[in-house]
């Protein structure tokens, strides 16, 4: 009987440890973003440029600071402004990922490849560092690509604001439900409506405000975690053709917090960062047609959503459209 005992015993506590070894352990979320302004006046021969690159960087982080997962992509808003400071106000933009092969950096490139092969390459590469280790990942040549032997074939693009990105989103990362096993995805969405013409009395604008979300979603499609963030790029024109960005540098709105300033002018009294922060969590444990499908409602496009009246009534058609190109 106690031989009968002692085995039953045993094999509770092998199931015990089956059970836990099989359970996916738990990851950390993070994105960044670095932007930089490049802008050009136009001339009689030439058009001008009113430029905004932002490169972005997501990561699943594990308990000891490991990169679990990494994806990277660029937002290159380009706006081509004419000698009488006119441009084209129904531009669409793609991020670099999403234009794959139509980048064009392959007949440039060293070793024959694409920008988002490079990307690709430099992101599985830092799968398995830390922050402190991609951060201490030296640079070399005129372009500063990587100086890994490693990545010699696959990546010789400058990776400054890579680096950068995925160092940032690595500190930054939040336990927000997300597991090891979960799919990363990141998805980029860019608009640029709140540009206006330049007149005689009053100068022009050119706005691109883009929209990121960093998603995790298990095997069934279910979302587990999410982060949005948005930048906001602002450049003045002239009727003269000249561009002037606003500011040396652009912060992410979830960086601003309360510098934003949405809170007062919000009818339930949140800042930007507050509502963004309900909307994603109310996110969690949805498909990607099912954030397809919420509905919005009003002149901002607020969600149309009961359960979000008192934490989000903002914009969020960015963020739909983003998290959609995250789980595509």
């Amino acid at each position: 009987m106690k031989k009968v005992l002692a085995l039953v015993m045993v094999l509770a506590l092998a199931l015990s440890f089956t059970a836990c070894g099989g359970s996916a352990k738990k990851v950390k979320t993070g994105i960044a973003i670095v932007s930089s302004y490049t802008t050009a006046d136009a001339t009689a021969d030439a058009a001008g440029n009113a430029q905004v690159d932002s490169t972005v960087a997501a990561v699943t982080v594990d308990e000891s600071g490991k990169i679990v997962a990494c994806k990277i992509d660029v937002a290159q808003n380009k706006v081509p402004v004419n000698a009488d400071g006119t441009f084209d106000t129904s531009l669409t933009f793609k991020s670099k990922q999403e234009l794959g092969t139509d980048y064009g950096m392959t007949p440039a490139s060293a070793i024959g490849k694409e920008w988002y092969e490079q990307a690709d390459a430099f992101a599985a590469y830092v799968v398995g560092k830390t922050a402190a280790e991609v951060e201490a990942i030296g640079v070399t040549g005129d372009h500063n690509a990587p100086d890994v032997a490693d990545l010699a074939a696959s990546c010789t693009m400058n990776v400054v604001d890579i680096k950068a990105a995925i160092v940032e989103a690595c500190n930054n990362a939040q336990d927000l439900g997300a597991s090891a096993d979960d799919t990363l995805g990141l998805g980029l969405s860019t608009e640029m409506s709140s540009s206006k013409l330049p007149t005689a009395d009053e100068a022009g604008l050119v706005q691109t405000d883009t929209t990121y979300a960093a998603v995790t979603y298990d095997k069934d499609g279910k979302i587990t975690s999410t982060v949005l963030n948005c930048t906001q790029a602002k450049m003045d024109v002239t009727a003269e053709g000249v561009v002037t960005a606003r500011g040396d540098s652009i912060v992410p709105k979830q960086e601003q917090g309360d510098d934003y300033g949405m809170r007062a002018a919000s009818a339930i009294g949140k800042e930007w960062n507050e509502q963004a922060d309900a909307f994603a969590a109310y996110l969690t444990g949805k498909t990607a047609a099912e954030v397809s499908a919420i509905g919005v409602t009003g002149d901002h496009n607020a969600p149309d959503v009961a359960d979000l009246s008192a934490s989000c009534t903002m914009n969020v058609l960015g963020f739909i459209d983003a998290v959609g190109r995250a789980m595509a």
